[in-house]
């Protein structure tokens, strides 16, 4: 039983106590058998208790006292339906009974205690309004509600809208599922609604460390023998790119008095390697990881993240499986999930007034999860998506040929004439061929209609050829495919339309050596582009030109990656201490170098993911507007 109960009932017991010496001329009869009722109660015999309160449920004195008493009885026996009856009954018919405070708790308590969570939120808060204090209802809440699954607290707080304690539960518990399964739309829809500081809901109480340099270990393949020489090191140019642009971030870094100190360790892609170098001397001096590239090395380094509490940071996957069940752990990158949301926030955002929507999808696991978390996301903005497919090699040919499938609609020439004068309308003509005339003589159900040209000298017919699929009828069309061919037949096909469908794909479709930039200007393609550069902007050029002098080399998409990694870890351990998470959850954009920035709020994955358009030629990022403030 609740540890509160017993002050609740020494509360009655003074008030029966107080009346025992106020009230004169009681029957001393009825005196003795409440007393004698308590007394049954005391020692545990409830049945007999029962009887006794219930033989008093009519006296004017004991009355009331007895019924609270028969139900407490009744409970004790584990008939809580009955009890619960009782209490409802006492308080409708005694509605000013200053112990109504009381049978209210009994009613909190044995709804919690019974599992009726919904029936014990709706009596605790009418607790709260009679007694003014919301403490006993915190208490009991946190008693029985905040270990409950994900599932059930989801679901008293959709029926409980306004209740913010029990949505301080729910999203603490969001926070304790494995990063693969956590809810980040649901988390942020409740940050959003109650302005909850999400760095109070870490799973960790984390210290704020403080140093004057920081320690990076960078552990990647790098397959050497020696780093005396990093530009005749060939043989594995990722990595080396990789390495050489955190070189050039560490020296900028130390420009503006925040210096790391990078200390490289090679896994040798293996497992084994990787937890060798983990036991080597002065390992645990790090204060953050920059790395491992592959699936074993990465399992080690995050046992040995989480044991040892150190950051972790992957300058290049988009995979959630990279964090696990690790809070330490994070991708430099948006997740594959990220990508789908924000480019779904942007279409919500630009179709309103067209909310049909396809989806097509390789049968792979990192597009089939991209075009269902997509698919999600735009349903619960209200819009309908009217064809959901998987395409292969097998079936692309036919479902890309149903977009642009027409078909022949003959008109007559006042039909032609008419038709003609409507904008977007197409009418041809052609002669009429004679096995046409044979047929419309043998099949009285084929019929064309027949005009004259306008020498009057040949038998002619007016027809369009409109879209099986009418124009403007989808708003726009999602292609969750990396490859080549399939993506530019889309593009060509939706071209073919004429019509104003909007086509959302990858900013993979940048590199095809088939894609055809004018079509994808043309018809306002946007391609979500996590690693967007402005190629024409002074950071971009300048470190570029770094590159070129310093190692001989024409810069490649890796030298960014790594100056970006150790540029922006630098400067937000400077800024929050070795556990910087305590800084980025505030979900504020911390500005890139040459990439577009980084916000994490409660995620453990960038949530910046810029969606490029061409306009005029230029590649231009189209959804700004929906980040937030910029720090800088």
């Amino acid at each position: 039983m609740f540890q509160e109960t017993e002050p609740v009932l020494n509360k009655i017991l003074l008030v029966i106590s107080f009346l025992f010496c106020s009230m004169w001329g009681a029957a001393q009869s009825e005196q003795s058998e409440f007393l004698e009722a308590k007394r049954l109660y005391n020692t545990g015999n409830y049945s007999s208790a029962k009887a006794s309160f219930s033989a008093l449920s009519q006296s004017a004195t004991f009355g009331k006292y007895a019924q609270f008493y028969y139900a407490l009885s009744a409970y004790k026996q584990g008939d809580v339906k009955q009890a619960q009856d009782s209490w409802k009954q006492l308080r409708a018919q005694n509605a000013n009974w200053e112990q109504n405070e009381e049978v209210l708790f009994w009613l909190v308590l044995s709804h919690y205690e019974s599992g009726d969570y919904r029936q014990a939120i709706k009596f605790s808060a009418a607790y709260t309004e009679e007694t003014v204090n919301a403490e006993q209802q915190e208490i009991l809440m946190k008693e029985y509600l905040s270990g409950l699954p994900v599932g059930q607290l989801d679901t008293l707080v959709r029926e409980n809208p306004e209740n913010k304690l029990l949505a301080s539960f729910l999203l603490k518990k969001l926070n304790t599922e494995s990063y693969q399964n956590r809810d980040f739309v649901r988390i942020n829809e409740l940050i959003d609604k109650w302005s909850f500081d999400s760095s109070e809901f870490d799973s960790f109480d984390l210290p704020l460390i403080r140093k004057d340099t920081y320690n990076i270990a960078v552990v990647l393949p790098f397959l050497f023998e020696s780093m005396n020489n990093t530009a005749l090191i060939s043989q594995n140019k990722l990595v080396m790119d990789m390495y050489q642009g955190m070189m050039l971030a560490a020296e900028d870094l130390a420009a503006i008095d925040r210096p790391v100190n990078l200390f490289p360790y090679d896994t040798k892609r293996k497992k084994d390697e990787t937890i060798s170098l983990l036991n080597t001397p002065g390992f645990a001096q790090n204060d953050l990881i920059i790395g491992p590239l592959y699936p074993d090395p990465n399992e080690a380094i995050n046992v040995y993240s989480k044991e040892n509490q150190i950051n972790t940071l992957n300058p290049i996957s988009s995979n959630a499986d990279v964090i696990g069940d690790n809070p330490f752990s994070f991708l430099l990158k948006p997740s594959y999930g990220t990508l789908a949301l924000k480019t779904a926030e942007l279409a919500i955002e630009e179709n309103q007034e067209n909310p049909y929507a396809m989806i097509f999808y390789e049968e792979s696991d990192r597009d089939s999860l991209y075009a269902a978390i997509y698919k999600d996301k735009i349903e619960q903005a209200g819009f309908e998506v009217v064809l959901y497919q998987a395409i292969n090699k097998d079936n692309a040919k036919t479902l890309l040929e149903s977009l642009s499938a027409t078909y022949y609609n003959y008109l007559t020439k006042e039909e032609a004439d008419s038709i003609s004068l409507i904008p977007g309308r197409f009418v041809r003509s052609r002669r009429i061929r004679s096995d046409e005339m044979v047929r419309m003589r043998k099949d009285t159900s084929f019929v064309l209609p027949i005009s004259m040209d306008a020498d009057g000298e040949y038998q002619i017919t007016y027809y369009e050829e409109p879209f099986y699929m009418a124009p403007d009828s989808i708003g726009h069309i999602l292609a969750a495919t990396r490859s080549n061919l399939f993506s530019n037949n889309m593009i060509s096909v939706i071209e073919s339309r004429r019509d104003s469908i909007k086509l959302y794909g990858y900013g993979d479709w940048l590199d095809f050596t088939m894609l055809s930039f004018n079509q994808v200007d043309r018809l306002g393609v946007a391609l979500n582009s996590p690693e967007y550069m402005d190629l024409n902007g002074f950071d971009y050029q300048d470190l570029k030109e770094r590159i070129i002098r310093r190692f001989k080399t024409n810069p490649s998409i890796n030298h960014y990656r790594g100056y970006e990694a150790v540029w922006f870890a630098g400067r937000m351990m400077h800024r929050h201490g070795v556990y910087f998470q305590r800084g980025i959850r505030t979900g504020i954009i911390v500005e890139g170098k040459v990439f577009e920035g980084y916000k994490y709020g409660v995620a453990n994955d960038n949530q910046v993911v810029p969606v490029v358009r061409f306009r005029n030629a230029k590649l231009e990022v189209v959804n700004r507007d929906l980040y937030e403030d910029r720090e800088e």
